[in-house]
C-alpha cells in the first residue's frame, strides 16, 4: 500500500510538471526587439508581449534592471502599480499600457529618458513563466546639443557648420536667419552612424552679413529639439578684396590706378611714355 501510495504522488507530481510545462510553453513572453534606441530627455517604449494573446490585466508584471538595486524598474501587480520596491531613479517615469494589458500587451513606456537609463532591462511575468525572461537593450543617445563654427569664406560672406551627435532615429538639421527665416544650405545634410547606431548630422550654411548678424542652427527629433545660437562680429566678414572672386578685380582695378598714378607723376618731371621726350635734358 505503501509503495502504491508513494507510486501515486510521484505519477500525480509527473502530471503537475507536465501540466505546468505545458502550460508554459503554450503562452510565451516576447519582446520583438531586443535592442532599442532613445534620446536624452525624450520618451521611450520597451516592448513586452504575450503570445499567444492572453489577458495580462490579472497578471504581476515587471520589468528589472538586474545591475540596480533596488533592481524593479517598474511593477505592476494586484490589478495596480506598485512603488513599494521600485528604484527611486524611475519613480513617476514608468507606466504600462492598462487598455492594452488585455491585448497582452505588457510593454513599458519610460518618460524623460535619462543617460543612466541605458541598460539591460527584463520583462517578467512569474504568474505566467519563471523561466522566461527576454531582455530588452536600452541605448540612449545625448542628442547634443549644436555645435557651431565658422568653415571659411566664400565670395563676400562666411561658411557656417553645425554638427550635432547621439540622435536616433536621424534628425532634421536647419540653418535659420534672425527672422526665423529658413536659410538655404550649402549642400544636403551629412550623416553618419556610431557602432551603437546614434547619428551626427553636420549642415553647412553660406551667410550674408546682415544688420545683426544673429544665426541659428535647430536640430529636432519629434518631441526633443536642440538649438544654438551665434553672434558674428562684422570684422569676421571678408573684406571687398578678401573674396577669392574679386581678388582678380581688385589687382585688375589695382594696376590700372597704379599706371594711372604712375603717369600723373612722371609728366610733370618732362617724361612721356613713346616718344622719350625730356625736358631736364
Amino acid at each position: 500500500m505503501d509503495i502504491i501510495s508513494r507510486y501515486g504522488l510521484h505519477l500525480c507530481w509527473l502530471c503537475f510538471c507536465c501540466l505546468s510545462t505545458t502550460s508554459e510553453g503554450q503562452v510565451q513572453v516576447v519582446a520583438p526587439m531586443s535592442r532599442v534606441h532613445a534620446v536624452a530627455g525624450g520618451d521611450v517604449i520597451l516592448p513586452c508581449f504575450l503570445k499567444p494573446t492572453m489577458n495580462a490585466a490579472s497578471h504581476t508584471v515587471e520589468w528589472l534592471r538586474p545591475d540596480l538595486k533596488p533592481k524593479e524598474a517598474h511593477c505592476y501587480r494586484d490589478h495596480r502599480d506598485s512603488e513599494e520596491d521600485q528604484n527611486p531613479s524611475y519613480k513617476r517615469r514608468t507606466s504600462l499600457f492598462k487598455e492594452e494589458l488585455k491585448n497582452g500587451n505588457v510593454s513599458l513606456k519610460l518618460t524623460g529618458v535619462t543617460l543612466s537609463d541605458a541598460g539591460n532591462y527584463t520583462c517578467f511575468i512569474p504568474t505566467v513563466s519563471r523561466t522566461q525572461k527576454p531582455v530588452v537593450q536600452l541605448l540612449v543617445g545625448p542628442g547634443s546639443l549644436p555645435v557651431l563654427s565658422i568653415e571659411g569664406t566664400k565670395g563676400s560672406g562666411l561658411v557656417l557648420r553645425c554638427e550635432s551627435e547621439g540622435w536616433y532615429p536621424e534628425p532634421e538639421l536647419e540653418w535659420f536667419d534672425n527672422n526665423g527665416a529658413i536659410l538655404p544650405a550649402a549642400g544636403p545634410t551629412e550623416t553618419e552612424t556610431d557602432t551603437e547606431g546614434f547619428y551626427t548630422v553636420r549642415r553647412n550654411v553660406t551667410i550674408q552679413q546682415t544688420d545683426n548678424n544673429w544665426f541659428t542652427c535647430r536640430v529636432q527629433q519629434q518631441n526633443i529639439t536642440r538649438t544654438k545660437h551665434i553672434r558674428i562680429p562684422d570684422d569676421v566678414f571678408p573684406k571687398p578684396c578678401q573674396s577669392y572672386w574679386t581678388v582678380g578685380l581688385c589687382l585688375a582695378v589695382g594696376a590700372a590706378v597704379g599706371a594711372a598714378v604712375g603717369a600723373a607723376v612722371a609728366a610733370p618731371m618732362g617724361y612721356v611714355v613713346g616718344n622719350r621726350r625730356n625736358f631736364n635734358v
